[in-house]
């Protein structure tokens, strides 16, 4: 794939990082709501925010396709169809939510179908530059964050490490990274009529879910997954939203 992607670079072809980022964000926001459902019983709201946001997926993808030239592109496209396809039939199928039982082989899934869409976002330099583009990069360390304090909170052996190579999440470093990085949007984006705002909303839904991730190392702790999922959620879509405003 890395090589379909400096391909593409020879042939100066160009997706829009912004959409690409966006459905890297995506990616865990299905795992986040693949999760949700099992803490609340497959809620039949849960499960219909979650096709509607694998819908939007779809046609996110089909519009980097319309605007796809060369074969390089074309094909990489199609393997980010192709991941996003089985991240949405795992997403939709929650054992734990459906039946009441825990099934290492979807929760496993769930973890290696949504790590394939986020690599084959970090691995292709096939994208322009995009404005604001470190604000949608904060947006996907918010959702990959959430996904993960979902995932803890439905089931201890959910997290990442589950059928993967990944390590643990140290939750208190990646805290500590979006503290700096959302200081530093902070300050950056002052007087940035679009941009400030949404900054500003960043660090409002922010502060309120951060004072959670200390308790993920207490067992006898309470969680908030729903207002986690929530807060992140409406993170990614005032996110989202930047796009339109400029």
């Amino acid at each position: 794939m890395a090589g379909l992607c400096l391909l593409g670079q020879m042939a100066q072809a160009e997706l829009p990082a912004r959409a690409l980022t966006e459905l890297q964000a995506d990616a865990w926001r299905a795992r986040t709501g693949f999760h949700l459902l099992s803490i609340r019983g497959n809620n039949p709201a849960d499960q219909n925010a979650l096709d509607e946001l694998l819908a939007r997926g779809n046609e996110k993808i089909a519009a980097l396709k319309t605007g796809t030239h060369g074969e390089p592109e074309t094909q990489w496209v199609a393997e980010l169809q192709a991941a996003w396809v089985a991240l949405a039939k795992r997403a939709r199928n929650n054992p734990l939510a459906t039946q009441g039982y825990a099934d290492y082989g979807a929760m496993s899934e769930i973890n290696t179908d949504t790590l394939a869409v986020d690599r084959l976002v970090r691995d292709c330099k096939l994208a322009s530059a995009s404005r604001y583009q470190d604000i949608y990069a904060l947006s996907v360390r918010l959702q990959k964050l959430a996904s993960e304090y979902l995932a803890l909170s439905a089931f201890p052996s959910a997290g990442l490490p589950t059928g993967t190579q990944q390590s643990p999440m140290d939750f208190a470093v990646s805290a500590q990274a979006i503290d700096t990085r959302l200081s530093s949007l902070v300050d950056r984006y002052r007087g940035d009529k679009a941009a400030e705002p949404v900054v500003g909303f960043i660090r409002q839904r922010w502060e309120f879910i951060r004072g959670a991730i200390p308790k993920m190392n207490d067992n006898g702790a309470s969680k908030i997954p729903y207002l986690f999922a929530r807060y992140s959620n409406q993170i990614a879509e005032k996110v989202e939203s930047l796009a339109v405003a400029y």
